[in-house]
């Protein structure tokens, strides 16, 4: 079986350009890149297959890309961008909180946070996907990282229940 690669990873947009019914968080994101004004954190909820994840993705891209397009999208060009490409960026990383739920898997991305981003990027970026699904013990073990990270650190938490979320973090 040759390189197979499931429909849903082959099609993902990869550019806010490619996003489809999402035009205001696309917009939104691209300001506040082009602004220079990023929160250290970010909540992209609502259902199933709206693009949460995708959205994250590309955003977290952009955010470090070198050289950003005149329509303020990633330029897949730099250093930055072809690695996060190739699944091998020190600076994007992502954790799907429905399987590494527990205290541990939270202090080990605590620990992670603490190192600088690599190269020539300005931010190290966090994506939990499914964070409602964080028990709560690892909620608490995240709060003060996520209420005082590194001025390189941020994070997006996507979810499709946020009443789940501790109100302290949301």
């Amino acid at each position: 079986m040759e390189d197979y690669i499931v429909s849903a990873r082959k099609y993902r947009p990869s550019t806010f350009r490619d996003v489809v019914g999402q035009k205001s968080l696309t917009t939104t994101l691209k300001n506040a890149i082009w602004s220079g004004k990023l929160a250290h954190a970010f909540l992209f909820c609502g259902p199933r297959g709206v693009g949460k994840t995708s959205c994250a993705r590309i955003f977290a891209k952009t955010i470090n890309c070198e050289r950003l397009t005149a329509e303020g999208e990633a330029c897949n060009e730099c250093e930055s961008c072809l690695s996060f490409n190739e699944q091998r960026s020190f600076n994007i990383h992502e954790l799907d909180a429905a399987s590494n739920n527990s205290v541990d898997d939270i202090r080990s991305l605590v620990e992670q946070v603490r190192i600088p981003p690599q190269g020539n990027t300005k931010y190290k970026v966090y994506i939990i996907d499914e964070v409602h699904m964080l028990s709560q013990a690892a909620f608490n073990a995240f709060l003060k990282t996520l209420e005082e990270p590194p001025h390189y650190a941020i994070f997006i938490l996507a979810t499709t229940e946020k009443q789940k979320i501790l109100p302290t973090i949301l």
